[in-house]
């Protein structure tokens, strides 16, 4: 396959974009948790999507597969049923281990300290914006690439896993992160649908920014964020 240069800007931005984006709004004095904040993770695929274009790619080469109706809103309540299943029982053991309990109670308390409508954007947002970066581009173009999507997989759930650390969440909250991010990346290849895992991965965000304690809610007598089953 001859050098593109454009497959490695869109790898790039897609990899990376998030942490860039962050990194700029860091250094203008924009907090990472406002309304703002979320509407400019939409740069990413808005940059995505002009270099496809200019590679000639179709929505197709970008997952854009959609089957009947039926078949696809059975796919997403099974992907709703299992990222909500395995979360509510790996929960107890992450309680039992401590493992970033706080730093997810804390960070999901902050995302839901708004507007009904301000968690519906900011779930939506987080599901379509990071599954056209990673499962759309990144692990399409990493399987063409390659020839094994389950390569690109784990290269594009490593990416995402790894660009929460340092932003809003700690080592061990980030770890926590991983589960959903292996059961998403899971569906993905096996559905290899992006409408499926965008509708899958914003309704999670969704139901639990709406299940979240807000902010002021969160916090015991002593200041200290009570552990929970967060995702």
């Amino acid at each position: 396959m001859a050098f593109d240069p454009l497959l490695v800007v869109g790898l790039v931005v897609a990899l990376a974009g998030f942490r860039l984006r962050a990194a700029m709004l860091d250094a203008v004095g924009v907090g990472t948790n406002g309304l703002l904040s979320h509407a400019s993770k939409w740069l990413v695929p808005a940059a995505l999507l002009a270099i496809a274009a200019t590679q000639g790619l179709t929505p197709a080469d970008l997952g854009w597969r959609v089957d009947s109706p039926v078949r696809t809103l059975g796919r997403v309540a099974v992907g709703l049923v299992v990222l909500i299943g395995s979360a509510a029982l790996a929960s107890p053991v992450y309680d039992r281990i401590g493992s970033g309990n706080d730093e997810l109670e804390a960070g999901m308390a902050d995302l839901a300290d708004t507007s009904a409508m301000g968690k519906v954007f900011v779930g939506a947002t987080a599901g379509a914006t990071e599954e056209v970066a990673y499962n759309g581009y990144a692990l399409e173009r990493l399987a063409v690439l390659t020839g094994n999507p389950p390569l690109a997989g784990a290269v594009t759930a490593t990416a995402f896993v790894l660009g929460h650390w340092g932003d809003q969440w700690s080592l061990s909250a980030v770890l926590r992160i991983a589960q959903p991010a292996i059961l998403v990346t899971g569906m993905y290849l096996y559905w290899r649908s992006l409408p499926v895992l965008i509708a899958i991965h914003a309704l999670n965000d969704i139901l639990g920014l709406f299940l979240a304690p807000e902010a002021d809610d969160a916090e015991g007598s002593d200041g200290v964020v009570t552990p929970g089953d967060t995702r």
